[in-house]
């Protein structure tokens, strides 16, 4: 591979990432910014598309990628299929179709041919949004691990960006919201608080590791003066969120955080001192913020006796039962929603989600597409666990794992309670990992990092001597 396209598949991979974290955060009601991210990642595909021979000689392609490759192939296979129409007896076979043919047949058509989708509209807005985190994997999965580390980096810098716009909103400055159809504070660059929320808390060990990694002109010790300061800063800006899946997730970041800021050794008084100081910090985050006007409304949100998602989710499970076992078609949640929603719970708003996109998956998708998202869960798991263990503690590629492997575990816990893999941004994100996840360690991996190594001191004395250095004779 020239220097030149390993440079041009940086710039690719990077502006992807830049434009889907800046412009990713909408949804549907923001279609231009959507339609920006789509086209970008169009781009970035044909680029690598083009470029098919590095497949073959990246030594870093492994059986893991190649499962998730396969997967992907799979879940796109499954949405292009609910667009081919089948012949009239086939689609009359499947269940709930009454109310579609019982229209055909008022139309004067009832033997039509017609896809599996019941909006083949929204399942190619679905395809074209599935094109973001398919691009952006294939561009990680194609690029060396120095990319992979520069990526992190301007998620790190996204994280930071994000949590200053959450602070500065809840200070009154309205205009910092960027999606203002909602106009409320605490979503930073999303429409979404809970989005914001558990973006914070899947790139805080990020943060972490980019302040320790790669400020080599700082001592070590100020670095994780830094680094702690950052985990306490971004705490504060979940709490501002006002989310609960946020607060919950919280310790999993802050977790993660410290062990990637712990030293390789633990001994030392310093070591000692620092996380005394870090635990000190934990407990004025526990103890006295709960005090303030920000975090005592986030706590409060706890003591909500209902949720509305409670009073759906039967609705959804009714759906997922009457489309089974081909589902209704990707992208058409709301629509069979509103036909399948009784009186009682009818509101003046809508429902735009399932707030659990393994229900929304299953009703959606089908059985094929449940078999794809246990296999997908059970290539996490079994990657995250042979990653960690080739790659321990105080190895180079720690750190890139060990946040790859908390934030997909983040985002796969919050898509139980809601939809965050509904957005470019979060899509883009774990596609992020993933493709971090699905890269072989290489043999600068499993070196110690040189950002935790401290210089022998006695040993430099030594040679040097303690008045100067030592004179041959």
């Amino acid at each position: 591979m020239t220097q030149a396209g390993a440079r041009g598949d940086t710039i690719a991979a990077g502006s992807l990432l830049i434009v889907a974290l800046f412009l990713g955060g909408g949804n549907w009601l923001f279609p231009l910014q959507r339609m920006i991210v789509e086209i970008c990642a169009v781009l970035v595909l044909a680029w690598f598309c083009l470029r098919p021979w590095r497949m073959a000689q990246d030594d870093a392609t492994g059986i893991s990628t190649k499962v998730l490759i396969v997967l992907i192939i799979a879940a796109l296979l499954l949405m292009v299929a609910q667009l081919v129409p089948v012949s009239p007896a086939m689609w009359h076979g499947l269940p709930g179709r009454e109310h579609e043919f019982a229209v055909y047949t008022v139309a004067g058509d009832p033997g039509r041919w017609a896809p599996i989708s019941l909006d083949p509209s929204s399942t190619r807005d679905t395809i074209a949004f599935f094109l973001v985190p398919l691009a952006m994997f294939v561009a990680v999965t194609r690029v060396g691990r120095g990319t992979q580390r520069r990526l992190l980096m301007v998620i790190a810098a996204f994280s930071l960006l994000n949590g200053l716009l959450v602070m500065a909103q809840f200070q009154g400055f309205s205009w910092l919201t960027f999606y203002t159809t909602y106009g409320r504070p605490g979503t930073g660059l999303f429409a979404n608080k809970n989005h914001s929320a558990v973006f914070l808390v899947a790139t805080m060990p990020a943060v972490t590791w980019a302040i320790m990694d790669n400020w080599q002109t700082v001592a070590v010790t100020t670095r994780r003066w830094i680094a702690m300061a950052s985990i306490g800063f971004l705490s504060l800006t979940v709490f501002g969120c006002l989310s609960r899946a946020g607060l919950g997730l919280l310790p999993i970041g802050v977790a993660v955080s410290a062990i990637i800021l712990a030293p390789r050794t633990l001994g030392g008084r310093r070591t000692a001192v620092a996380f005394g100081c870090f635990v000190a910090l934990m407990l004025v985050l526990v103890v006295a913020l709960p005090q303030t006007d920000v975090v005592a409304r986030a706590l409060a949100r706890f003591d909500a006796s209902s949720d509305l998602r409670y009073q759906f989710w039967p609705v959804v499970q009714d759906g997922i039962k009457a489309y089974f076992p081909v589902g209704s078609g990707f992208g058409t949640f709301q629509p069979v929603f509103a036909a399948l929603e009784p009186l009682t719970i009818v509101k003046p708003t809508y429902v735009n989600h399932a707030h659990s996109d393994y229900m929304e998956i299953a009703l959606e998708g089908g059985v094929v597409a449940v078999a794809l998202m246990l296999a997908f869960i059970a290539w996490f798991v079994t990657t995250a666990i042979a990653r960690l263990l080739s790659c321990r503690r105080g190895h180079a590629g720690f750190a890139p794992v060990a946040i790859a492997v908390a934030g997909i575990t983040e985002l796969l816990l919050h898509s139980v309670l809601d939809y965050p893999l509904r957005t470019l941004a979060l899509a883009t994100l774990i596609s992020v990992y993933c493709g971090i996840l699905a890269t072989r360690p290489t043999v600068l991996d499993l070196q110690e990092p040189s950002c935790y190594r401290r210089p022998n001191r006695r040993r430099a004395r030594n040679e040097t001597g303690r008045n100067g250095p030592i004179k041959s004779l």
